[in-house]
């Protein structure tokens, strides 16, 4: 039997889907199992930082880092995984372009603080800890400008499948490479010439199961979305949120999404702006932090100081 590969899973400032999706596989992680040794999964297992921090530099194979960089305690651990593993590994959507939680580059480190502990509805007596907590970072950044990557899969959570393929993968020495279709390239919906009149939220109308979700209004990210979900939100008539960010050749999400729209929606552009009140979290669902907006906006604040 060929010896084992040293595996360790990180956890940043995440949801613990990834883990879970890796988790779900349920009998199928006997492929893969027998020929991992896992030496760190802190979510799983009762392994401390210490211990990561003990190991000798690149004594890991594969180290799968999930989650984005919130506070500097998640640096530090994002720094350790880099240090200590040979291959490297962005684990989900989170870890390539800041996820969800990257949303929050709209406004100031101060003002979230304010509203999380001080003026939200349900505090009462409310103020910012101070003690037993980690240093905040003033914003969120995908970690692949922090350290360097060897792979990325990204995904809100990627697939177990997709775990699965890309451990395999890993294992077997050879290329895990990103597909170029997108989530429209692989729904079986029937597309027609779009020429949309209104947009409508997914409790308004009647969604015809056959047809293209974009052709009846709804707001579906698939032609700009990188397809390795498979289509599966679609498929069962959920509008697609672009989870798993773009497709490798596109270098701002949202940008192409905005730039499809314009050339589709038969309305003025004011009719257009009111159909979309949060337009950050409607086309930069989970990839704000690597948008040119966001860059954009911390370099403003950081010009304020």
């Amino acid at each position: 039997m060929a010896r084992q590969k040293r595996v360790a899973f990180a956890q940043l400032t995440s949801c613990w889907g990834c883990d879970q999706s890796l988790v779900d596989l349920h009998l199928g992680l006997l492929q893969v199992l027998p020929q991992l040794e896992i030496v760190f999964w802190p979510a799983v297992v009762d392994f401390k930082l210490k211990d990561l921090e003990e190991m000798p530099s690149k004594s890991i194979h594969f180290g799968f880092v999930e989650g984005s960089c919130r506070t500097e305690e998640d640096r530090h651990l994002l720094e350790l995984m880099r240090e200590k593993s040979k291959v490297l590994v962005a684990w989900g959507v989170c870890s390539c372009y800041g996820g969800v939680q990257g949303l929050a580059n709209q406004w100031p480190l101060s003002e979230l603080l304010d509203r999380k502990f001080v003026t939200a509805d349900t505090v009462t007596d409310g103020k910012i800890p101070t003690e037993n907590v980690p240093e905040f970072r003033e914003s969120i950044v995908p970690n692949t400008d922090l350290v360097n990557f060897d792979v990325l899969f990204p995904g809100c959570p990627p697939t177990s499948q997709n775990t699965l393929d890309a451990v395999d993968a890993l294992l077997k020495g050879v290329p895990f490479e990103l597909t170029e279709k997108t989530v429209c390239d692989k729904c079986p919906k029937v597309r027609q010439d779009k020429h949309i009149k209104k947009f409508l939220r997914v409790h308004e109308g009647k969604i015809d199961p056959n047809k293209c979700l974009l052709d009846q209004g709804y707001l579906c990210l698939g032609f700009a979305t990188m397809g390795s979900c498979g289509a599966i939100c679609p498929t069962v008539n959920t509008p697609c949120k672009g989870c798993f960010g773009p497709p490798p050749i596109v270098k701002d999400h949202g940008a192409k999404i905005i730039s499809a729209l314009g050339a589709i929606a038969e309305m003025d552009p004011e009719q257009l702006k009111m159909s979309f009140p949060d337009p950050i979290g409607s086309f930069y669902f989970t990839d704000y932090a690597a948008s040119y907006l966001s860059r954009i906006a911390a370099r403003r604040r950081e010009e304020k100081k």
